[in-house]
């Protein structure tokens, strides 16, 4: 499936269910509650704790209904998925490890990499260099783990298996079936549809008093819909 075909398919999908689209919404706009809590200037650390909470439970619901679509994707199914709660929130948690697991390495090997070349503790000049060849490893091997996270992704969507997810052999052999240079190249697109989005979001987001509801609602949903059933479309390239 050509990367044109993917982004016109998948710009698509998410208005393809008017009502799921905004029942979407509705979950990006609890997952967003302790930011909609501060535009409102509310200073009470109770309700802001409070909001912040049922915040990361829906995040987590958002992420896991973010899997499901990427299910529909891989086997090619048009529909939107329906919430499930129980189930969204099951792989959500899922989805965090994942992220968690492939952010953790590169973070670790900076930790390392720092102390070996003596950026901690020593002089400014010495620190300043070391630092910049330090970055520039970071940053690769950011990018790396970042494309494995993604890819592994999607392995448990097809899956259901966290174990396979988590596996860098089996997540690294559909990097290679399905092509470093198609990934590098559909997240790049993918960046700046979103990229645009967001832009559009932030204009909402001027709305006196509802503008950053109303951009969760469209904004969040479109974004969720649209990202993870490019995702999926791509993962049938394996």
């Amino acid at each position: 499936m050509s990367l044109g075909d993917i982004f016109s398919d998948a710009i698509k999908y998410p208005f393809s269910d008017i009502t799921k689209f905004l029942i979407v919404g509705v979950i990006a706009v609890l997952a967003g509650l302790s930011s909609i809590v501060m535009s409102f200037k509310v200073h009470s650390f109770s309700v802001y704790g409070i909001a912040s909470i049922i915040g990361f439970i829906f995040s987590l619901v958002l992420a896991g209904y973010g899997v499901s679509v990427i299910r529909n994707g891989i086997s090619l199914s048009d529909e939107i998925p329906d919430i499930d709660l129980k189930a969204n929130l099951y792989d959500g948690v899922n989805a965090l490890i994942i992220a968690i697991v492939y952010l953790i390495i590169p973070v670790i090997v900076f930790v390392i990499l720092m102390a070996v070349f003596g950026v901690i503790g020593a002089s400014i000049d010495h620190a300043v260099a070391a630092l910049g060849l330090v970055s520039i490893v970071a940053i690769v091997l950011f990018i790396i783990f970042g494309i494995l996270e993604v890819i592994a992704l999607a392995k448990f969507a097809d899956t259901n298996d966290l174990g396979e997810a988590l596996s860098f052999r089996e997540v690294y052999g559909d990097v290679k079936n399905i092509g470093i240079g198609k990934i590098i190249l559909f997240l790049i697109i993918q960046f700046i549809i979103i990229a645009v989005a967001g832009i559009i979001s932030s204009l909402i987001g001027y709305i006196p008093f509802v503008g950053i509801i109303i951009s969760q609602l469209v904004v969040g949903a479109f974004i969720t819909l649209f990202s993870q059933r490019a995702l999926g479309l791509l993962f049938i390239d394996d």
